[in-house]
C-alpha cells in the first residue's frame, strides 16, 4: 500500500515503477540462469493413432540421478506470445522408477511444475500420460480429426527444469493410423508400420518441428532444386482437396522467389509449409524455423474464395527471418517456462505482417485490386477506431497475455486487441514510403530487410534490441527513425495512420462494396461497419457494434438479434435497403431480441451505404504501386 500513490502517478505517466521493473528483471534473470546441458537422451514415444477419441498416449524415459527432481510442462509457447501451454488437457500422469510408482507433487506456486524424489538405485524414470486433444472448439483448438492431425510436441512432453532446451537431447517417435502420411522438418530415421522414428534432436528443435499427418497427403515442390529446398506438404479431409490449380501453385512458388528478393540468403536447411485443408479442423498460423503450421479452407488449392487469408502463408514464411532466425532480445528465454517480454512485437509480428501483405501482392496470391481493397479496409478500420484515443499501438503487444481466456470482446474497437499485427502494417508502410522519399527512390524497406537479416549461420538464433533496428534503418537512410517510429507506437490522439498517404494514396467511401467486404459477406454476413457501425451474421445476430456508432447510440450491442427491419422479417438485403431509404428521411426501425426480451429501436442515420476504397493523392508520387509490384 505504501507504493499506491506512486503507482498511480507512474501509470498516468506511462512509466513502469522501479519496484515492478526490479521484479520483472529478477524473474527474467532467474529464467536465463540455466544449466547448459542435460546428461543422456530422453526417449519420447507418442501414439496418436486413436483419432476417433482424439487421445494421444505419451511414454517418456528420462535419465535421472537420485535426489530431488523438478519437471516442467511447457508453458510459454513461441509464436503465441503468452503462457498458453494446455496443461489442462493432460491426464493420467504416472511416474515410475524401476517399475515402482513414485509420488509426484504439483508445485503450488507453479502449476506447470512437478516435483518428486528420485530414490537411490533409480537412473531412469518411466513416465506415462495422455494428451486429450479437444473434441470440440469450445474445449480448445481442434487439431485431430478422423482424417488429419497436427502434432505439436510441446503438448506431449515433460522435461527437466532449469536446463537450456538446446542442451536436452530427445529421441522422438510418433505412431500414426495405418496408411497415413506426414510432413515435418524432422529427419525420419526409419519407419516401422505406422510408427515414424525420428533422428535425435535438441528439445528446442523438437518443439519447433511439428508434424502434420493425414489419411490424404500430398507434397508439392515449390523449389526442390535449390540447395535449401522448399516444399508444400498438404493434408486434407478428402482427396479432392489435394487437387491444386496450376496458377495457385505458381503463386506459391513465386512467394518463395519474392521472399528471396526481399531477405536474401535463406536461414534454414530446408523448409516445409505444413498445410491442413479442412472446414472442421481449427485454423492456425504458427511460425517455426524450418516449417510453419497453416490451416485453410477446403478449396484453397483450387483458388476458391475467400481470398482473405491468402496472406497467411506469406506471413508465416517471412517469420523464418523475422522472428525465428532473428528475434527480439526480450522474447528470448532458453526454455519454455520463463516469461517472454513482448515489447518489440511491432517488429516481430508487425513488420512480418507488412511483408505478408507485400509478398501476397508480389507473388500473385492476391490480385492487385484485392491488395488495394485490403489496405483500404485496414486504413478505414484504424481511421475510425476510437480505442486509439486511449490505448496506443505499443500497449497492444501485451494482448496475448491480457487475453488469457481467449474470449471475444464485447466492444472490440474500443478495447483494442492484437493491433500490433495490422496497424503495424500501416506503420511499416509509412517507413517504406519515407525511405523511398528521403532517398529519392534509391532505398526501400527491402534494402533494410536484406541488410538487417544477413550474416550468421544456419540454425543460429540472433538476438536484437530496438536500438539495433533503428541503427540499421539509419545505416540505409538517415531519418531520425527512433522518433518517427516511436511517435506512431505511442500515439493516443486517435489520428489516422499516415502510411498510405505517404505512399501516395488516400481513403474515401462509396456505396459500392470493395472486394474484402464482398469476401466477408460470402457466408451471409451483412457488413455495415462504416455506415450504421455494425456487422450482422446470417442468423441476424450482431457480430460487431462500433463504440459510439449510430447503432451504439441507438442502444444496440454485440450478440443482440435483429428480428425485423421496418416491419418486415430481418434479412441482410432489407437492412441495406433501409439504409438506402434512410437517405430520403425514412427512419430505420428495428425489432430486436436480447435474451428473452424484445424491443424496438430506431437508428438515426442518413448517409447511406459506405464502404472504404483508395484513390490517388493528387500531386504525390505513387509509391504504393511500386511497393506491391513483383521484383522477380
Amino acid at each position: 500500500m505504501k507504493h499506491g500513490r506512486r503507482w498511480l502517478l507512474a501509470v498516468a505517466l506511462g512509466v513502469t515503477p522501479w519496484w515492478v521493473q526490479a521484479q520483472q528483471g529478477d524473474a527474467r534473470q532467474a529464467a536465463l540462469q540455466v544449466q547448459a546441458s542435460y546428461p543422456g537422451v530422453i526417449e519420447l514415444e507418442v501414439d496418436a493413432s486413436d483419432v476417433d477419441r482424439r487421445i494421444q498416449r505419451v511414454r517418456e524415459r528420462i535419465p535421472v540421478a537420485p535426489g530431488p527432481l523438478r519437471l516442467w510442462y511447457p508453458q510459454w509457447i513461441p509464436g503465441n506470445h503468452a503462457p498458453t501451454g494446455p496443461i489442462n488437457q493432460i491426464g493420467g500422469l504416472v511416474i515410475r522408477g524401476n517399475g515402482q510408482p513414485l509420488q509426484w507433487l504439483r508445485d503450488p506456486g507453479d502449476m506447470y511444475a512437478f516435483t518428486l524424489q528420485v530414490p537411490e538405485g533409480v537412473n531412469v524414470l518411466d513416465i506415462e500420460f495422455q494428451y486429450l486433444s479437444p473434441t470440440a472448439s469450445d474445449q480448445g483448438r481442434v487439431a485431430m480429426t478422423p482424417n488429419l492431425l497436427d502434432l505439436q510436441w510441446h503438448r506431449v512432453v515433460l522435461y527437466p527444469a532449469g536446463v537450456d532446451a538446446r542442451g536436452i537431447q530427445v529421441k522422438p517417435s510418433l505412431r500414426l493410423p495405418d496408411g497415413w502420411q506426414s510432413g515435418t522438418a524432422l529427419d525420419v530415421a526409419r519407419r516401422e508400420g505406422g510408427t515414424e522414428h525420428y533422428q535425435p534432436v535438441p528439445l528446442m528443435t523438437l518443439i519447433d518441428s511439428p508434424v502434420f499427418a493425414g489419411r490424404h497427403f500430398k507434397r508439392f515442390a515449390l523449389d526442390e532444386a535449390a540447395r535449401q529446398p522448399v516444399w508444400l506438404d498438404v493434408v486434407a479431409e478428402n482427396p479432392q482437396a489435394l487437387q491444386a490449380d496450376a496458377k495457385v501453385l505458381d503463386a506459391h512458388r513465386a512467394l518463395v522467389r519474392e521472399a528471396d528478393a526481399v531477405f536474401g540468403a535463406r536461414p534454414y536447411t530446408r523448409y516445409n509449409f505444413l498445410l491442413a485443408m479442412s472446414d472442421v479442423f481449427s485454423g492456425i498460423g504458427l511460425e517455426h524455423a524450418q516449417s510453419s503450421e497453416n490451416g485453410m479452407h477446403d478449396g484453397y488449392l483450387r483458388g476458391e474464395r475467400p481470398f482473405m487469408d491468402n496472406d497467411l502463408l506469406p506471413h508465416e514464411y517471412a517469420h523464418a527471418w523475422v522472428g525465428k532466425a532473428w528475434r527480439p532480445r526480450p522474447t528470448w528465454v532458453p526454455h519454455y517456462n520463463g516469461p517472454m517480454h513482448n515489447d518489440e512485437l511491432w517488429m516481430y509480428e508487425g513488420q512480418t505482417q507488412y511483408w505478408a501483405v507485400v509478398l501476397a501482392a508480389r507473388s500473385g496470391l492476391w490480385k492487385p485490386d484485392y491488395a488495394m481493397a485490403m489496405l483500404a479496409q485496414l486504413q478505414a478500420n484504424y481511421a475510425t477506431q476510437p480505442g486509439r484515443q486511449w490505448r496506443d499501438l505499443h500497449d497492444t503487444v501485451h494482448q496475448g497475455i491480457l487475453d488469457f481466456n481467449s474470449k471475444p470482446q464485447a466492444w472490440a474497437d474500443w478495447q483494442r486487441a492484437f493491433e500490433f499485427y495490422n496497424e503495424s502494417t500501416l506503420l511499416w508502410l509509412g517507413v517504406d514510403a519515407r525511405l523511398r522519399s528521403l532517398s529519392k527512390g534509391k532505398v526501400t524497406l527491402d534494402d533494410f530487410a536484406r541488410r538487417f537479416h544477413q550474416g550468421g549461420t544456419q540454425g543460429e538464433i540472433r538476438l536484437y534490441d530496438r536500438a539495433d533496428v533503428m541503427q540499421a534503418l539509419e545505416a540505409v537512410q538517415p531519418g531520425d527513425w527512433d522518433a518517427f517510429i516511436g511517435t506512431r507506437l505511442d500515439a493516443r490522439d486517435g489520428s489516422a495512420p499516415d502510411g498510405l498517404k505517404a505512399a501516395g494514396w488516400e481513403l474515401y467511401y462509396s456505396d459500392a462494396p470493395n472486394l474484402v467486404v464482398a469476401d466477408g459477406e460470402a457466408d451471409g454476413v451483412t457488413d455495415l461497419q462504416y455506415a450504421l457501425g455494425l456487422k450482422v451474421g446470417s442468423d441476424g445476430v450482431l457480430q460487431f457494434v462500433g463504440w459510439e456508432s449510430p447503432a451504439f447510440k441507438a442502444g444496440l450491442a454485440k450478440d443482440v438479434t435483429l428480428v425485423a427491419v421496418n416491419g418486415l422479417a430481418y434479412s441482410g438485403g432489407r437492412l441495406k435497403q433501409a439504409v438506402i431509404d434512410a437517405k430520403e428521411g425514412t427512419p430505420i426501425e428495428l425489432i430486436v431480441r436480447q435474451a428473452d426480451s424484445f424491443r424496438t429501436v430506431r437508428i438515426d442515420y442518413r448517409d447511406g451505404l459506405r464502404y472504404p476504397h483508395l484513390r490517388r493523392v493528387e500531386g504525390s508520387a505513387d509509391l504504393l504501386t511500386k511497393i506491391l509490384a513483383p521484383r522477380r
